[in-house]
């Protein structure tokens, strides 16, 4: 099987992350069950499990990145990719290859019973990671915690980032029932940390953990500038090179997961490699005059930190590339992010659940959002804006990890 033929076969499984008719698994025998076929590979792993409604994905990454600053190697497992599934698997920092991935998704494929694609890429950084004998694994959530397949490992740290509304009508339609969900990955006689929470989040995860939970809040930020954030975390002041106030919490959050694990937190070098460290689709800068900024926001919690961003680096509105996928809140989206928006450039994405442009046009109006140029292609929608913008604009292309997926693939800068 060559790199092509493991995609096809990907393709050929249940894909809950495109479609919303497929019901969310009840439990996860099935999954444990293939599991013992394979070895149960996950059983030797240790590491770090990490849920939560946004900075989950930053979070695994910095803890990556900490891990491998300190002399470990290291297994990351995180979702969705922007353009290819080899992003979700990395071996101490590098993708795994095109070679590496058919054989396991080959080998997987072999085992009798059939599981569905995030099943299938969780398997396979299974064992890839224990092949590898990396002395940590880094594994995000794809949704929720409880059911979620990354929840028969067992971590060394479970951590819970920032909980808010998203993914109603799998998760629980109250903040409480969302993260009842999300505190499925706590151990009670494991290491839990969490991220600063709506006291209403707060006291389920105190209650899920049996009061064993740890929440951390002692960090406080300097600045932030097109070159990154600078934040003091106790005594230390620390610089990175992702942007915005919440990356500054996402910061802390994984130093202290770290510290937790009883890897060596020396901030010297620390900060010598998070002062050049950059996440793809996290206020990604990719253009200067225009300025074009990638940003994966795709809930109404997660575009209000992107605001604050925009308003900290730019301090100016911009234009506006947006789409989501059909099951969002965007009229919560669009009515959060209109105080920064000049125009909007109305999209689609290439994916089933693409939300319909008539909704985007629809909600923008509602929230009194001029409307500009409306293209159904992704890429079309920001040619259009990039042909509007001055040298001084910002476009920023918002709304879904998908979306800039769309528009990596072409990119037309």
């Amino acid at each position: 099987m060559n790199f092509s033929q493991a995609e096809k076969y990907l393709n050929s499984l249940i894909d809950r992350e495109k479609s919303q008719r497929v019901k969310y698994p009840e439990s996860l025998d099935h999954f444990r069950r293939f599991l013992i076929d394979i070895g149960n590979p996950h059983k030797s792993l240790k590491g770090f499990l990490i849920a939560g409604t946004k900075g989950k994905g930053s979070t695994a990454h910095l803890i990556d990145e900490i891990c491998r600053v300190a002399g470990y190697s290291t297994g990351l497992y995180t979702s969705p990719h922007l353009t290819s599934y080899r992003e979700r698997i990395k071996i101490n920092g590098k993708l795994i290859s095109k070679e590496r991935f058919a054989s396991l998704i080959e080998e997987l494929s072999m085992v009798k019973q059939k599981i569905s694609v995030f099943e299938t890429l969780t398997a396979c950084a299974f064992l890839l990671f224990k092949r590898k004998g990396v002395d940590y694994s880094i594994f995000e959530v794809g949704l929720g915690g409880r059911l979620d397949a990354t929840n028969v490992f067992e971590p060394e740290v479970s951590i819970i980032t920032p909980i808010s509304i998203d993914h109603q009508k799998i998760l629980g339609e109250t903040v409480e029932e969302i993260a009842v969900e999300k505190a499925g990955i706590l151990k009670e006689n494991g290491i839990n940390i969490s991220a600063p929470q709506l006291p209403a989040v707060e006291t389920v995860l105190k209650r899920k953990a049996y009061g064993n939970i740890k929440f951390i809040k002692d960090y406080e930020v300097i600045s932030v500038s097109k070159e990154g954030t600078i934040f003091k975390l106790n005594d230390d002041k620390i610089q990175m090179g992702l942007i915005g106030r919440h990356q500054a919490l996402n910061a802390t959050v994984a130093i202290s997961a770290c510290g937790e694990a009883g890897i060596p937190i020396e901030i010297e070098k620390i900060n010598k490699a998070l002062s050049q460290f950059t996440i793809p689709g996290r206020f990604q800068i990719v253009r200067k005059k225009p300025y074009i900024v990638l940003d994966g926001a795709h809930n109404v919690a997660s575009i209000k930190v992107l605001k604050q961003a925009i308003l900290d680096v730019f301090n100016r509105p911009v234009l506006l590339v947006f789409s989501c996928l059909s099951n969002k809140d965007v009229g919560g989206m669009l009515c959060e992010i209109k105080p920064i928006v000049k125009k909007i450039y109305p999209t689609t994405i290439l994916y089933p659940r693409t939300i319909k442009i008539e909704e985007i046009i629809n909600n923008s109006k509602e929230v009194g959002i001029e409307i500009a140029d409306i293209k159904e292609n992704p890429i079309k929608a920001l040619r259009g804006a990039i042909s509007d913008a001055t040298v001084d604009d910002v476009i920023l292309v918002t709304g879904s990890f998908y979306l800039l997926g769309d528009i990596l693939k072409n990119p037309p800068w």
